[in-house]
């Protein structure tokens, strides 16, 4: 079904991003480090993925005094591992949960030295487990839109701009409100007490953050700007943190309760509350439906008089993944159209056949982590 829409800009908007290393986050990293690693010994011992779906970790905060130039972990952070999976003979289900738990850990969270890891997995049903490879093991909605707004595709490059300044951790979240002309942006970062000697240097620190932001945010921004960082620092109480993540104290995480598909939160458009890392790339819709609309909705704003494009894909179990129940595409372009020109029409049509036709050729993609799913 292809359906056009009125385009009609935004009068405002809210996009939000949870960096790489805010709790949520590094849960749906290490679902999707163990369901990558899951890949591979399947591979290696089977010759094929089997059944898998690691979505369900849970990061329990931990207990840590920060100080300047230095601090401890006083109770390390939890990570449980829920799922399920089926048992290789070469490893255990526990082997492979530590080592690429611990493997995230180390690529993602640079001062993150102690944790603690706890397997919860255990083997699937048979019924699910006999739908990989011949049909989609879940009813389930994929959602794509695209191209990003100059806002949201700012928040999605902040990230980089926060960490670009020395003493900031990895745990960042930021948070857009734009109104019309005026953007508000509210940056939170943990700093890493090792690297900073004084609250004066705390303050530097967070005035570092804010300039950087304020910079980045007026190059790609025409209107006004207003930037605030760690809003909550009170007195002696301030976001100092010994690893550079609030899971050694402040804040637990769970898989699927951050960015979407896009890498972004963005309730201003269409979402899922899909959780998307840790499920298997073979059978899962609830992964390879979400990834397929971005990558359509992608192409098929790219055509000439598109102004913004929207796909939804929407599965039945034990279906065929080419074969969804609905397979929808939404458009709008800056000239009214009474209706879709039919070799537009033709192109849309092809765009999502090719997608849906494409599982095999994720796989890969899939397993070697060249993928954005959050």
């Amino acid at each position: 079904m292809i359906t056009l829409i009125e385009h009609n800009p935004l009068p405002f908007e809210v996009v939000e991003r949870k960096g790489l290393g805010h709790p949520d986050t590094l849960a749906d990293g290490i679902s999707e480090a163990v369901s990558r690693s899951l890949c591979r010994h399947y591979l290696d011992e089977f010759g094929g993925i089997l059944h898998h779906n690691v979505d369900k970790v849970l990061i329990i905060a931990g207990k840590s005094a920060p100080r300047f130039s230095g601090g401890a972990i006083l109770k390390p952070p939890s990570v449980v591992v829920g799922g399920r999976a089926s048992r290789p003979s070469a490893s255990t289900l526990s082997e492979i949960i530590e080592d690429a738990t611990a493997a995230h850990f180390r690529k993602t969270v640079r001062n993150l030295k102690q944790f603690q890891v706890e397997p919860r997995v255990e083997e699937g049903a048979p019924e699910l487990a006999s739908l990989i490879g011949r049909g989609a093991n879940d009813t389930s909605i994929g959602v794509g839109f695209a191209p990003f707004s100059n806002t949201e595709q700012l928040v999605l490059d902040l990230e980089e701009v926060v960490r670009g300044v020395p003493s900031a951790g990895e745990d960042i979240k930021i948070m857009a409100v734009r109104i019309g002309d005026k953007l508000t942006l509210v940056v939170a970062t943990a700093m890493v007490s090792r690297f900073l000697s004084s609250r004066e240097d705390y303050d530097e620190a967070k005035a570092a953050v804010r300039e950087a932001v304020m910079r980045k945010a007026r190059a790609d921004h025409a209107g006004e700007v207003e930037v605030f960082v760690n809003c909550a620092d009170e007195g002696e109480n301030i976001y100092l943190t010994v690893t550079g993540t609030s899971i050694e104290m402040g804040d637990d995480g769970a898989t699927g309760r951050g960015n979407r598909g896009s890498g972004l939160i963005t309730p201003m458009r269409p979402m899922t509350m899909e959780a998307i890392a840790g499920k298997n790339p073979i059978s899962h819709v609830g992964k390879i439906y979400n990834v397929m609309a971005q990558k359509a909705a992608a192409e098929i704003a790219e055509l000439d008089g598109v102004e913004e494009a929207y796909v939804t894909f929407v599965s039945k179990i034990g279906s065929p993944i080419s074969q969804p129940l609905l397979r929808s595409a939404q458009i709008s372009g800056e000239k009214k159209m009474p209706q879709v020109p039919q070799a537009m029409q033709s192109k849309i049509d092809g765009i999502m056949d090719y997608w849906l036709e494409s599982t095999q050729s994720m796989i890969e993609q899939f397993i070697e982590g060249k993928l954005t799913i959050y």
